[in-house]
Formats: C-alpha cells, sequence, structure tokens
C-alpha cells in the first residue's frame, strides 16, 4: 500500500488515477491530518467489505461533531456501542408503528407537561430553553 499527502500534490482531474498506477488498488492520501484509504476497482472494494469487514467496517468521524457527540448517537457511534443504540432505535420505532402509542399522542402529552412547566414558573419573562431541551429530549 502507497501513500501520498494530498496537500503535497498538485490538482489534477488524473490524480487519483496516477497514485492507482503508481500504488496499486489500494493506497492512502493524507488529507491534512486525516488519513484516507482509497479502494480503487470492483475487486478491491469486494475484498474490503466482505474479506476483511472487520477491518473496514468502522465510521469516521467528522471534525464538527466529533467531539461534542463523544461517540454518541445512533448516526455517529461505532462498534460496541452502535448496536444497543440500533437494537433500542429499532424497538423504539416498531412500538410507534404497532399502535401502542401515536407520535401525535405522546407530542401532545408532552406538550401538555411543558405548559404545567411555564406555569409553574413565576417568574416573567425566564428563558424556556432548559423546558424546551427537556421536553425535545423526552418526546
Amino acid at each position: 500500500m502507497g501513500t501520498g499527502s494530498a496537500l503535497f500534490l498538485p490538482p489534477h482531474p488524473r490524480l487519483l488515477p496516477q497514485l492507482r498506477k503508481k500504488y496499486g488498488p489500494v493506497f492512502t492520501v493524507h488529507l491534512g491530518p486525516r488519513r484516507v484509504v482509497v479502494l480503487w476497482g470492483y475487486d478491491a472494494v469486494k475484498e474490503a467489505l466482505e474479506d476483511l469487514a472487520d477491518n473496514f467496517g468502522g465510521r469516521g468521524t467528522l471534525a464538527a461533531l466529533g467531539e461534542a457527540l463523544q461517540g454518541f448517537g445512533l448516526l455517529f457511534s461505532d462498534g460496541e456501542r452502535w448496536w444497543p443504540l440500533r437494537q433500542f432505535s429499532l424497538t423504539t420505532l416498531q412500538d410507534l408503528d404497532s399502535g401502542k402509542q401515536s407520535i401525535e399522542e405522546q407530542v401532545q402529552a408532552e406538550a401538555r407537561c411543558l405548559v404545567a412547566e411555564f406555569r409553574q414558573t413565576e417568574v416573567s419573562p425566564f428563558g424556556p430553553t432548559f423546558f424546551l431541551s427537556h421536553s425535545a429530549c423526552n418526546t
């Protein structure tokens, strides 16, 4: 597997094909501090996704969200953390779909609780951010 740095390579539409000819169907390019593995062609992708699935099955991080979310959340988790979140999400969506309680009923119930919380604050004006964020999470 060959390596190169995109910061020092001239921008050219034939750059990746040239790297493929020089290094083969699997090579690494550094995009700033991030290392990117390039798989070129059907055979390389098939081998990576079928034969070496454990090595290529992870998700990369997004710089803007990675530190804030710290690997939590269904879309941004990976590995052992991802599986229980997936199971919980599927079960919850199936429960909603089976008619146990519709999303509309849940939103209405939470809206009633939110209004009750607003009424309990005897402060005028007040910042609703705390109440709204809890309400959104509960829904």
